[in-house]
C-alpha cells in the first residue's frame, strides 16, 4: 500500500512539474509577446529548473501530496491557491536578493505575476479534472449498482465517505439513500455528514443493519490497509447485505 502511494503522489509531483513548465512559458509569451529578446528568454530558461522546484517545495509544505484529490474539498482547493501565492512570495524574495546582492541580471515582476495567476489556474483545474474524473466515474458505477430504493450504510465519514453520501444525495430516486456512516475514530461519533449521522465504529456495522434495514454497505477507506479492508468486508458481509469497496467499488458478495 505504501509503495502504491508513494508513486501515485510521484505521478503527481511529476504531473504539477509539467503543469508548472507549461505556466512559465505561458507566463513569458504573456508577458514577452511579440517581441521576445533572446536574452530575455536566456533569463527564463536559467531560472526554469529553480521556478518549478520552488513552487513543488510549497506544494510539498502546504500538504498537497497527502491530499486525495479525487475526494477532496473546497479547503483543500484553497490551499492549493494559497500555496501558488507563497511560492510567488519566495520567487520574489529570491529574486529581489540576486538582483542586488549577487548582481544577477533579475526576472520581471511582471512575470513572476503572471506565473503565479497561471499556475494557480492550471494547478486548479489538474485538482478539479481528477475530481470531475473520479466523481463522474463513482457516479456511474453507483448508477449502475441497481441501487434502486435501497438502504446503504458507508463505512468511512472522511472524504471518501462524504464523497459517497453526498453522490446519494444527489441522486436519492435511483440509488436509494444512505441511512449511516461508522467510523473507527470516536472523534466523529455524532457529527452528521450531510444530514446523515455517524452513528458509531465498525463493530456496530451488525447492530445498525438490523436498526436501520440496511440493504447495501460501501466500505470508504481508500487509505485503510487490505488487512483492515479484509475484516471490514468479512464482517459486513456476515450481516447479509450487498458489500462494495472503494475505490474500484468491486462487487465482492451479495446475499
Amino acid at each position: 500500500m505504501r509503495k502504491k502511494s508513494s508513486v501515485f503522489r510521484l505521478g503527481i509531483v511529476l504531473g504539477d512539474a509539467l503543469i508548472l513548465v507549461f505556466c512559465v512559458f505561458g507566463a513569458f509569451f504573456t508577458k514577452y509577446a511579440p517581441e521576445i529578446e533572446r536574452q530575455d528568454l536566456s533569463v527564463v530558461l536559467i531560472w526554469l529548473p529553480a521556478l518549478v522546484c520552488i513552487y513543488l517545495a510549497v506544494n510539498a509544505v502546504f500538504g498537497m501530496y497527502r491530499v486525495l484529490w479525487k475526494y477532496a474539498d473546497s479547503f483543500q482547493l484553497i490551499k492549493q491557491a494559497m500555496a501558488a501565492v507563497v511560492s510567488f512570495g519566495v520567487t520574489f524574495i529570491i529574486n529581489f536578493v540576486f538582483n542586488f546582492i549577487k548582481g544577477y541580471r533579475p526576472l520581471s515582476n511582471n512575470f513572476l505575476i503572471t506565473l503565479c495567476m497561471f499556475s494557480i489556474v492550471g494547478l486548479l483545474m489538474s485538482r478539479l479534472t481528477v475530481q470531475s474524473s473520479a466523481r463522474h466515474a463513482l457516479k456511474s458505477e453507483l448508477s449502475g449498482a441497481s441501487f434502486g430504493a435501497r438502504r446503504v450504510l458507508v463505512v468511512g465519514a472522511g472524504e471518501a465517505g462524504a464523497h459517497i453520501v453526498e453522490m446519494f444525495n444527489q441522486s436519492r430516486d435511483t440509488m436509494g439513500s444512505v441511512e449511516a456512516i461508522v467510523d473507527d475514530d470516536p472523534g466523529k461519533h455524532g457529527y452528521r455528514i450531510s444530514g446523515v449521522p455517524v452513528c458509531g465504529g465498525v463493530e456496530d456495522i451488525p447492530s445498525l443493519v438490523v436498526s436501520e434495514d440496511i440493504t447495501d454497505i460501501i466500505i470508504a477507506l481508500p487509505t485503510a490497509s487490505k488487512q483492515r479492508i479484509r475484516e471490514i468486508t468479512e464482517l459486513s458481509l456476515e450481516s447479509g447485505c450487498c458489500v462494495r469497496v472503494m475505490d474500484k467499488l468491486k462487487h465482492i458478495e451479495e446475499a
